[in-house]
């Protein structure tokens, strides 16, 4: 994608810089606040631009936290009370397993998985053999579930500390627990193996303190319509995973990629 739009000579990428307010423009269009960033997160120059369009890409989290703050603060007030809403953890828990001395797990393994393990009708849910690449022998194999969580949380903005926050509470993790147990109990039974009781704290089997799939905050046909257009305004659009109620089942990258380019089709056609 990079390469292809950078070759039609129209789009300028600038990294290192992170957008802090979005606002109505007196003519029109919206004028856009950026900090230009160093390595270490210092603002080292604000920037301001002027666009007829604005596209929030700054997954669920980033979008969610930005669409919040505007909302409260008063420089997007029309968007809709669902900004913020329906932002859960695609169901995912980390646990990992003591391999026995004769079975090691090797020293080399892939930074991304490349297995899974699905049990979505014996007890519902999806284990990708996510790789631990310390470059030695840990005697474990870990892995990342996926599973269908009905817990929602929400993003809201804190006046005093000027901040977006969310009140997900840990122990909605456990739908996510007992999920991932239909496949490991019954691994470590057959395998005569048990969890790994070191990974996530003294003690610990389970990690249930992460996510590697945030979804929702600006949930389609919600906070937008069934394009990703953000209600309340014309020619704001999100465009990432902050679309998706909370769940896919799967890992999402394919779901929000093919989300993105069947909204962006539409954008195309009927607003550009």
């Amino acid at each position: 994608y990079i390469d292809r739009i950078r070759a039609t000579g129209r789009v300028t990428i600038s990294p290192l810089h992170k957008v802090t307010t979005v606002t109505p423009a007196p003519g029109g269009g919206y004028t856009v606040l950026i900090d230009q960033l160093n390595t270490v997160g210092q603002t080292t120059a604000t920037k301001t631009v002027t666009a007829d369009k604005v596209f929030f890409a700054a997954g669920s989290v980033g979008t969610s936290k930005l669409l919040v703050g505007l909302k409260a603060t008063g420089a997007l007030p029309l968007l809709n009370n669902e900004v913020g809403k329906g932002w859960g953890d695609n169901g995912n828990v980390m646990c990992g397993r003591a391999n026995h001395l004769w079975d090691p797990t090797g020293q080399v393994q892939s930074s991304i998985p490349t297995g899974g393990i699905d049990n979505w009708e014996a007890g519902g849910a999806f284990a990708e053999v996510a790789p631990l690449p310390t470059g030695i022998e840990t005697w474990a194999s870990f892995y990342l579930s996926i599973t269908k969580n009905p817990n929602r949380a929400q993003f809201t903005w804190n006046a005093a500390a000027g901040k977006a926050e969310l009140n997900w509470q840990t122990a909605w993790k456990q739908p996510s627990i007992d999920a991932a147990k239909t496949i490991f109990d019954k691994i470590n039974r057959k395998e005569g193996t048990i969890y790994r009781t070191d990974l996530f704290g003294v003690h610990k089997i389970w990690g249930d303190h992460l996510t590697y799939h945030p979804l929702g905050g600006a949930v389609l046909d919600r906070a937008t319509d069934n394009y990703g257009r953000l209600h309340g305004y014309t020619g704001l659009y999100v465009i990432d995973g902050a679309l998706i109620p909370g769940n896919t089942s799967v890992n999402p990258f394919v779901t929000i990629t093919a989300l993105a380019e069947r909204n962006i089709e539409r954008i195309i056609a009927t607003d550009l």
